[in-house]
């Protein structure tokens, strides 16, 4: 029997487990390791694509499937396969054609794992250096795909005006990912559905909860965790909801996580 048995830890990548140096510390990745083999299991919910986050999901050799696009895929790495997806509804997809009218901002719209770059501005060029399926010249084709999700991206003030104003182009809530994107997705997905739906598929339903994330699109998944944190670096209005905090993400929080699991719970 290990000490962190029946316990499920699960962490937002940006902003969270991924400190300024876009790395995850060597503590942070120690502290896994120790609650991994201490019979705990450990995985991640974040807004990223599959091929985005790879490169940090794979080193840290989850135990469950890994939640992304915010809700939006569950994917198994031990399995190589896909295990849950929704994709925004068809009627819903018309909103682009009302965000195209902005100067301001940039579209994107993501399907099958590829970038579609439906209106261009400087924070869509943070694709220029990375390796990812990004496609520019947007032809028909795109709006008989199946979409994850459309990104708008833009200066800080510009989204936090279309947040507050969103009935304007859709009935739905939108999704604040980060100071800089608001996401449109399919309707009732988040990373507290898509947890619960991981742990109906792997009959984890009886675990306790430990969650921890730094914005808004984590709120539902702290608020409904047993034990809920937000990481110091948080956004105000996360900071106000959570019941406990961490660390930065420049401090390490998972390392502070698991030895107040052990404090606390075991």
């Amino acid at each position: 029997m290990g000490i962190f048995d029946g316990i499920i830890l699960v962490s937002d990548m940006d902003g969270t487990i991924i400190n300024s140096d876009k790395k995850i510390s060597e503590r942070d990745k120690k502290a896994i390791n120790y609650f991994k083999e201490n019979g705990g299991l450990f995985t991640i919910a974040t807004g990223r694509m599959l091929s985005s986050a790879n490169r940090y999901a794979l080193d840290l050799d989850l135990s469950l499937p890994i939640i992304l696009y915010n809700g939006g895929k569950i994917y198994d790495y031990k399995e190589e396969k896909t295990l849950k997806e929704y994709y925004l509804e068809e009627h819903r997809k018309e909103i682009i054609n009302k965000l195209m009218e902005n100067d301001n901002i940039g579209i994107e719209v993501y399907s099958d794992e590829n970038i579609y770059v439906f209106k261009q501005c400087s924070l869509t060029k943070r694709f220029s250096k990375i390796g990812y399926d990004v496609i520019y010249d947007i032809d028909e084709s795109v709006w008989k795909k199946q979409w994850i999700k459309i990104l708008i991206v833009g200066q800080k003030e510009i989204i936090d005006d279309f947040e507050k104003n969103f009935k304007e182009f859709d009935i739905e809530i939108p999704l604040r990912s980060a100071e800089k994107y608001l996401e449109i997705v399919p309707k009732y997905t988040s990373k507290a559905k898509a947890l619960e739906e991981l742990l109906n598929l792997k009959n984890l339903k009886e675990y306790k909860i430990v969650a921890v994330g730094d914005n808004m699109n984590d709120i539902d998944l702290i608020e409904k965790a047993d034990y809920g944190f937000a990481v110091k670096n948080a956004t105000d209005r996360l900071l106000k909801k959570a019941k406990l905090i961490a660390p930065s993400k420049d401090d390490s929080p998972i390392e502070y996580i698991v030895n107040w699991i052990k404090e606390n719970i075991i």
